[in-house]
């Protein structure tokens, strides 16, 4: 089982790192020790929980960042596994929802936030009662497919009725939605009671308030307070303007829209290949 901590406020998260100090100490050592000489692909051996076998995942330096001089692997986004072809974190969002969740491959109702990756691939596949989206525009009716099968979705005003899910995922998609807060209570509006929303996003650890980096004016128009920064989209190579990256007041928000037990699962594994420090994803429940 993986080893997983429950956060719930800034106060709790120091708590945890003065808790664990040492231990994250350990941990960076010993991901520092598997970096080559050369910046050539290597793998590491670990449990890919997914296909259920141990897997030499790939690690390569695309996405790569330089500490002292030293270039580290983009750990969240690489360690693919061969043969899912999940990487960090797509894997461990799998073992979350699973392990967390206990979620019934043939019953349950799914919806994801995403249709056009490895991720959604891999539910589509291997629950029944799975419905994924992208945002497509206003070039086709939201909740209606375009040519090639991909459901059109706007969050921030779901097709869906209400109370339709028994769990929405979304993984790095809040943070480019100006008014994410009306996402949120879409979710909330589709999820039936006592159902579940898990989620990640861009997480400032040490900041209560959410850091707004870019907004959309009264006339429509982008403003930037920081620097753009634009994330990876899959069905675009200009990438995709990130608006927050938010801090822990986003469990209070959570809590406001009326959702019950919004909490950070903070986890680590060697065993699973979980590398790149702690990685932090967000669950809270809709009420019964």
């Amino acid at each position: 089982m993986l080893s997983i901590s429950e956060v719930f406020s800034l106060d709790d998260y120091k708590m945890h790192v003065e808790k664990y100090q040492r231990e994250g100490m350990v941990r960076l050592s010993f991901e520092n020790s598997l970096l080559p000489d050369t910046q050539t692909e290597f793998v590491f051996n670990g449990y890919c929980y997914v296909c259920g076998e141990v897997i030499d995942f790939l690690v390569d330096f695309n996405y790569s960042y330089s500490i002292g001089g030293v270039l580290i692997p983009n750990w969240r986004e690489r360690l693919v596994c061969p043969v899912c072809h999940l990487n960090n974190r797509m894997r461990a969002t799998v073992h979350i929802f699973e392990q967390e969740c206990q979620p019934n491959r043939c019953d349950s109702k799914i919806y994801i936030t995403e249709q056009t990756t490895p991720l959604y691939n891999w539910f589509s596949k291997n629950y029944t009662h799975i419905c994924g989206s992208e945002y497509l525009g206003d070039c086709i009716t939201f909740g209606s497919y375009n040519g090639e099968g991909i459901r059109n979705e706007n969050i921030t005003k779901l097709s869906f009725p209400d109370a339709e899910f028994d769990y929405i995922l979304s993984f790095d998609v809040f943070e480019h939605i100006p008014d994410y807060k009306k996402a949120l209570k879409q979710c909330f509006r589709c999820l039936k009671p006592n159902a579940v929303l898990l989620f990640s996003i861009p997480f400032a650890h040490m900041a209560q308030r959410n850091i707004i980096r870019s907004y959309v004016s009264e006339n429509g128009e982008v403003k930037h307070i920081l620097p753009p920064e634009y994330h990876g989209d899959p069905l675009s190579f200009d990438g995709c303007l990130c608006f927050y990256h938010f801090g822990w007041e986003i469990l209070t928000e959570l809590n406001t829209i009326g959702f019950k037990d919004a909490k950070a699962l903070l986890y680590w594994s060697r065993e699973y290949g979980y590398l790149g420090g702690e990685q932090i994803i967000f669950t809270a429940s809709k009420p019964a």
